[in-house]
């Protein structure tokens, strides 16, 4: 009898081991082997870029020096997002590090400038702060722009690529090999998060995070209802390319017939500041009243306001959502 219990106990005991061992550790070892695979690549392209780093100088090491002091700023980590959308390689930290630099040196700047004047210190530490923010966003703009103008040739080689017998995940592959950036770019990183293990769904879904596009959220749609439902994806994939260039021809047409609307719009925005200078630099003592007296400072603000209303209401005319 307690030879019985003994070998129960040690059948029980390795039941649970084999359990523990096929649940946990085999995944988790799966797990670290496809890390290792990614992290070693990833080491030999960091080897081969060595030449071009040094050669690009000391300013991302003061940059990340920098950004040591703003890790604890909770709100320096909201930009990651951003910069992830713009495809800039660098840590939230760091560009608020880079904000504060370009604060403080257009305040130096035009402090120094205006003899001294707090106010102008001010606004230059403002729109040293807002350019780099401003630039971001441009750059993400172009980045969504140049993706949306290759995702029509991107379905079409999925779609033909489904034709021919590959899987979708071999096509997504082929778009990542063949495209140009960003859109390789972004599909590569889609298949890396597929095969470190998250679901495509997902992996999907981060894509469409990452790049605000209607086009791909379509795309994206179509794709995941086919995965439910079924269907003929390539056919699907098809139609969407062409509505995507169809949509793209008439957004063409509209910015010719806009360009008329949009010169005038940049003459009427330039204007004051080009006619400011002009006078400053034949009359400086009759443009800097403007700076000096009260009244001077306010029909300023007052003429900076109207120029942003005048440029919010003609961006609203000429901007025609398709």
């Amino acid at each position: 009898m307690p030879l019985m219990a003994a070998m129960a106990v040690f059948a029980l005991m390795l039941v649970i081991f084999l359990g523990v061992y096929v649940l946990v550790v085999i995944p988790r070892q799966e797990i670290r082997n496809r890390l290792s695979r990614y992290l070693t690549s990833h080491q030999e392209q960091e080897a081969s870029y060595v030449p071009e780093v040094q050669r690009r100088g000391g300013w991302r090491s003061l940059v990340s020096q920098a950004g040591v002091y703003f890790e604890w700023a909770g709100w320096s980590r909201s930009v990651e997002h951003r910069l992830i959308q713009a495809g800039l390689p660098l840590r939230g930290a760091e560009f608020m590090a880079i904000c504060t630099i370009m604060a403080v040196f257009g305040g130096l700047i035009l402090l120094v400038l205006s003899g001294g004047a707090l106010l102008s210190g001010v606004a230059g530490a403002l729109a040293g702060y807002l350019l780099p923010v401003f630039w971001l966003k441009l750059k993400i703009a172009n980045r969504v722009k140049a993706f949306n103008s290759e995702l029509g040739d991107a379905l079409t080689l999925i779609a033909n690529s489904l034709r021919t017998g590959y899987s979708f995940l071999q096509s997504l592959e082929m778009v990542a090999r063949e495209m140009p950036p960003p859109i390789s770019e972004e599909f590569a990183r889609t298949l890396k998060e597929m095969n470190l293990g998250v679901t495509t769904e997902e992996a999907l879904n981060n894509l469409a995070r990452r790049i605000t596009s209607d086009d791909l959220d379509l795309v994206i749609t179509a794709v995941l209802i086919q995965r439910q439902v079924g269907g003929n994806l390539a056919e699907v994939l098809d139609n969407i390319s062409g509505t995507i260039r169809a949509r793209i021809k008439i957004k063409g047409e509209i910015k010719t017939l806009t360009a008329q609307g949009r010169i005038s719009g940049l003459i009427i925005c330039a204007l004051p500041v080009v006619l400011g200078f002009m006078l400053y630099w034949i009359n400086p003592g009759y443009v800097s009243l403007l700076f000096q007296h009260p009244l001077g400072i306010l029909l300023l603000g007052v003429a900076v306001l109207s120029e942003f209303i005048g440029i919010f209401a003609i961006s609203k005319i000429v901007n025609i959502e398709v």
